[in-house]
Parts: structure tokens; C-alpha cells; sequence
């Protein structure tokens, strides 16, 4: 008998009271009523069940012929004969109010992977390191789960997805998996609960070397411990006691995708060069400044530094070209540790110059300085920033000016606490693929390199040096770039200051100051050593004193003439007995004219 074609839809509600009570069915912990088969006869082997749209399901486990059940049941008066329903016996509404009983994938908001819905339950085979199926799990709609009795548990799971291969995940429960999967779309590897996370981590790291393994771990105490004791990367959500399940569910499939993108994972120490990969780099600003990749502009006070950068920030954020220099457009985000009163200024002049209006431009600019040293600060920086991402997308430029308020209290010529912040800075970069650009102070005693420890010069991908050529009005500036990591170091570039007449929101009059790039070139430093003693010795003239300290001389030098310290105490070093009388009193040393003393 087609019970579907003749028979209206058999309701729970209508009927489940009086074929419990009619047959004595016993309610199991899963929501199920059991008893014997009206067909085959099996003990405890029939039951009915609240199907998710409400209806009543019969079934038997050991004969499955639930037409046969329906057919018992009508024949007992247990369900209305068709007579009955043609008399209109039997008519039944459902409430408006109904909420029927949801399967644990639904209430997830996952697909079933690999796994069957039986009644109100979920299903979910177990596998070992060969493949083969030992135990199941079945999950019942309130999230209660439970094994099979007596069948192998520890060092066994399930793989949702595809085969195990590239970039796997490693998660503790089913929902937490199949969400990693639904998001990333790589393979992820249910490992049944946090103690048993490790041990599957040790089977197929050994079984499937050539896969990478990151932990996409709950944010508990037992989630963290598993996935430290794995070895292996991992990532937890940001809020405490969620799994990835939960950030779905709250934040959407994208989310998950990006904060699990940011696990670091490690390289392999040798790769065959067939399989290593290049390609033309990418440009935010063409020939300047590269896409994805960590940039410092350094430069004495009052050099220009901020002029520039803000110059080059707002090309970004408008699609404008940086003089003449092609640029991607794309979101900003400015760091400004200092200047916020004139910044205002700074962008009304660069408005004006250019002709631009900057009236729903993706230029952000922070209200304060962000500690890139405290891992607290950071993660408010990406928080602030994923929340408007969605409306704004992601960002192609952050802007840290400066770095010196940036680092908060670390000592920026430590090497360790550098590595801090450059590892910091990697993580935002990393975060968005983006260019990073921080804007630095020259050496105390070096102009020709940014401050504190050399290790930021190693991690950077370009330098570039902005140096006041002339005061005479205009100001004239230099772009000089000192390293370039992946391409050619360009020509430098030479801007004047142009000023601009603005009017303040309150009416007030007052100006700033835009950049022009010009063709003038700055004049050639002095080079020969021949040269260099003669301004080693006018600018000891100039003290108009007959002693002078070596340290105050050589530092005059470096600021006269735009070369190191280091290079003019070289240099003073040969004038001593052809030149100067070098004497030592109090520990300083002082030089005197030969003949003088």
C-alpha cells in the first residue's frame, strides 16, 4: 500500500499518544519510543520517532517494513483507515506555534558529512589509521553523543571532506569539523574530544608526512592544552569557551576562513627547485612600494617624513596617481602615534592640491597609537578593522607613524624586543595581505640608516630615506631609497613644498603644506677624502674656538654635509699629526691646530 499517495500526512502530535499507549512503548534517552514489531515480531526492535517536519516515523531495524507497520497499525485502529479519512473522521491542523524537534546538524548550521540522519539523530562513522570503520558516534538533537559499547575509541576518527591531502585541519567535535570544512573547504579531521585530539595528531603526522597540520582548537583550557601538545600550529576563536562552530554561527563561513588563514605554518627546510614559484611583483605604488610586504620611511625630525607618507597614503585610498607613479586603490588605515591636530591640515592642503574630493574615501585614521608590542593592542587593532571590512573590504595599506610611539615602552635598539614588533607587524600584514608601512627617525649616529636595532633593516622589503635638501623656500626634499628587497632601487625623487591657503571648519584662516615633485636634482655631496678634510676643517673654523671636542666636530660634519658620523671621525682620525693635536682632558678628547697649543 503507497501510503504517501492515498494517505494524508500522520502527524506526532495527533496520533504518538495512542499508539504509545495502544502498543506500550517505552520512551529510550534518545527520544525514541520502543516495543516489538507488529510485522516481524523482533523485541524492541520497532519504534517511532518525530520526524523534523513533524510528521510520525515507524520503522524496524531488523525487517524495515514500515508500510507493513502503518498497515498493522490502521488494522488495529491505532491510525484511521482511508474509509475514515474519506469520511472526514479524522482531520488534524498543525499549531501555528509548532516547533518541531530539530536534528543536531540543523541546529549547527552544518551539512551532514559522511554521516546519516536515523530518526532525530545524527550518525557519524569512525575510522582508524587504515580506514577502516571501527565505532560510530551518534549525536542526538540536544548535543548528547555516545560511542558504541565496546568498540575502540582512542587514536581513531573521521575525515570530513575530501582524501587527506595539502593543508588539514585537526577539531575536536563533529560540528566543529564540518563547520572548518564548510569554511575553508580543505579536509577536516574529527578527532572525537580533546584527549584523543594528540594521538590522532601523532598517527597521521607519521602516516601522511607530506600533509600540513594545523589545530583549529576550541578557546578552552583542555582545547588549548590538546593543541599545544600536538606540536603543531593552531588557532583558537578570539572570544573565550567558543569553537569554530560558534564563529560561524555568529560571524559566517568567511570569518572562520580568514582566522584560520593566519596560522603561521611552517616551511620546509628544502623544496626542489622544479617546484619553486616566482612571479613579477605586484605594485601598490608602481615601482615604490610593493603589495603585501613591509615598508619603512625613515628620516630626520622635520624632515618631511608624514608629508610624504600621507601624500602616498591618500593616492591609495583615491585611485589617484603618486605623481605620475600608477597606484592600486584600496582601503587605508593610519596609525598616527603623533601631529593629530596638523593632520587635518596636512589632508585639506593635499585635497586642494590635488582637486580631489575626499568625501567617502577608505582613509581611516586612528584617534591613538597602537602598541604593536602588546598582544593585547594588536588584537584590537584586528577586531577594530574585521568589523569594517565588510563594509569597507579589506585594507591595501596600514600606515604605523610612527614606530617609536608604536613600540610603547620596549627599547628599540634591543634586538628581541624589535623582533617583537616586527613579528607583530608581520601578523597584521599577514592578516589582510597588505602592505605595512612605518614611518621611522634616523640614527643618532648614523643619518644614512633608521633608528635602533639592524634587525628592522633585515625584515624590511624596501627602505627609503626622506632628507631636507634646501631651506630656502620652497623646501626642497629627497626620496632616496636604500634597499629594495625583490626589484630594481628606483631613482631618487625630489619634491618642494607648495603652500596652501585653507579655511578652517570654524572659519579661520590658516595653512599647510602640499608636496610638487620636481625635476631639480640635489647637489652633489663632496666625496674624495681630499674634499672632506676641507670641510672637516671649515667647520672646525666655525666654532671659532681654539679647542674643540672630536664628538661635537664630527657630529657638526654629519649635519653640514649629509655624511655619517662614522665617515667624518675616519677621516678626522687622519687629520690628527697632519692637522689637529689630539689631547684628552676629562676624558673628552679635544683637538687644537697644530702650532696652536
Amino acid at each position: 500500500m503507497d501510503n504517501k499517495s492515498k494517505y494524508p500526512p500522520i502527524y506526532w502530535e495527533e496520533f504518538s499518544p495512542t499508539i504509545i499507549n495502544k502498543y506500550s512503548l517505552k520512551e529510550t534517552k534518545k527520544g525514541e519510543f520502543h516495543g516489538p514489531c507488529l510485522v516481524c515480531g523482533g523485541k524492541d526492535r520497532f519504534w517511532i520517532y518525530k520526524k523534523n517536519n513533524g510528521e510520525l516515523g515507524v520503522n524496524c531495524r531488523q525487517c524495515g517494513d514500515f508500510k507493513g507497520i502503518f498497515d498493522e497499525m490502521r488494522v488495529d485502529g491505532a491510525l484511521p483507515t482511508l474509509q475514515e479519512y474519506e469520511r472526514g473522521d479524522f482531520k488534524y491542523e498543525p499549531k501555528e506555534d509548532f516547533k518541531p524537534i530539530e536534528p543536531y546538524h540543523i541546529r549547527k548550521g552544518i551539512e551532514l558529512y559522511k554521516a546519516k540522519q536515523i530518526g532525530s539523530d545524527i550518525v557519524v562513522p569512525i575510522v582508524d589509521i587504515n580506514g577502516k570503520i571501527v565505532n560510530q558516534q551518534t549525536i542526538t538533537p540536544d548535543g548528547k553523543k555516545k560511542f558504541q559499547t565496546g568498540a575502540p575509541v582512542e587514536g581513531n576518527f573521521s575525515v570530513i571532506g575530501n582524501q587527506l591531502e595539502g593543508l588539514c585541519y585537526l577539531s575536536e567535535g563533529y560540528a566543529t569539523a564540518a563547520s572548518v570544512y564548510q569554511s575553508t573547504k580543505r579536509p577536516s579531521v574529527f578527532c572525537l574530544n580533546s584527549g584523543n585530539l594528540p594521538k590522532v595528531a601523532k598517527l597521521l603526522q607519521e602516516a601522511r608526512p607530506e600533509c600540513k597540520f594545523v589545530v583549529a582548537a576550541d578557546a578552552d583550557d583542555a582545547g588549548i592544552k590538546a593543541a599545544k601538545e600536538t606540536g603543531l600550529p593552531y588557532r583558537v576563536p578570539r572570544e573565550k569557551g567558543w569553537d569554530w562552530n560558534d564563529v560561524m554561527l555568529k560571524h559566517g563561513t568567511l570569518a572562520v576562513q580568514k582566522e584560520l588563514k593566519r596560522v603561521k605554518l611552517p616551511k620546509p627546510l628544502f623544496v626542489p627547485l622544479g617546484e619553486l614559484d616566482f612571479k613579477a611583483p605586484e605594485w601598490l605604488i608602481d615601482g615604490m612600494l610593493e603589495a603585501n610586504t613591509f615598508s619603512v620611511c625613515f628620516g630626520s625630525p622635520a624632515a618631511g617624513k608624514t608629508f610624504l607618507v600621507l601624500d602616498m597614503a591618500l593616492c591609495v585610498a583615491t585611485g589617484q596617481a603618486f605623481h605620475d607613479k600608477f597606484v592600486k586603490q584600496g582601503t587605508v588605515f593610519y596609525i598616527a602615534g603623533e601631529g593629530h591636530n596638523g593632520f587635518a591640515r596636512r589632508a585639506a592642503a593635499w585635497k586642494k592640491n590635488k582637486g580631489v574630493s575626499l568625501d567617502g574615501v577608505p582613509f581611516f585614521k586612528s584617534s591613538r597609537s597602537i602598541i604593536i608590542t602588546e598582544e593585547e593592542s594588536v588584537n584590537e587593532l584586528i577586531d577594530t578593522i574585521d568589523g569594517m571590512v565588510e563594509q569597507f573590504g579589506e585594507p591595501e595599506l596600514i600606515v604605523i607613524d610612527t614606530l617609536a610611539r608604536s613600540l610603547g615602552a620596549a627599547d628599540e635598539n634591543s634586538t628581541q624586543a624589535m623582533g617583537a614588533a616586527i613579528r607583530a607587524i608581520d601578523s597584521v600584514k599577514d592578516a589582510y595581505d597588505c602592505t605595512v608601512l612605518a614611518v621611522h627617525h634616523t640614527g643618532h649616529g648614523n643619518k644614512d640608516r633608521s633608528r635602533g636595532s639592524s634587525a628592522l633593516l633585515g625584515a624590511v622589503d624596501s627602505e627609503f630615506k626622506v632628507e631636507k635638501w634646501s631651506e630656502e623656500a620652497p623646501v626642497k626634499i629627497e626620496v632616496k631609497f636604500t634597499k629594495m628587497k625583490d626589484a630594481m632601487i628606483p631613482e631618487p625623487m625630489n619634491f618642494a613644498h607648495a603652500q596652501m591657503d585653507l579655511v578652517g571648519s570654524d572659519g579661520s584662516e590658516t595653512t599647510s603644506v602640499a608636496l610638487l615633485k620636481i625635476d631639480d636634482s640635489r647637489p652633489s655631496k663632496k666625496s674624495n677624502d681630499v674634499d672632506r678634510k676641507e670641510q672637516v676643517l671649515e667647520a672646525f673654523k666655525s666654532f671659532d674656538e681654539e679647542r674643540v671636542s672630536r664628538a661635537d666636530l664630527k657630529r657638526d660634519c654629519a649635519e653640514k654635509y649629509g655624511e655619517s658620523e662614522r665617515t667624518f671621525n675616519n677621516v678626522i682620525q687622519e687629520m690628527i699629526g697632519e692637522i689637529f693635536l689630539n689631547k684628552k682632558v676629562s676624558r673628552t678628547n679635544y683637538l687644537t691646530l697644530l702650532g696652536k697649543d
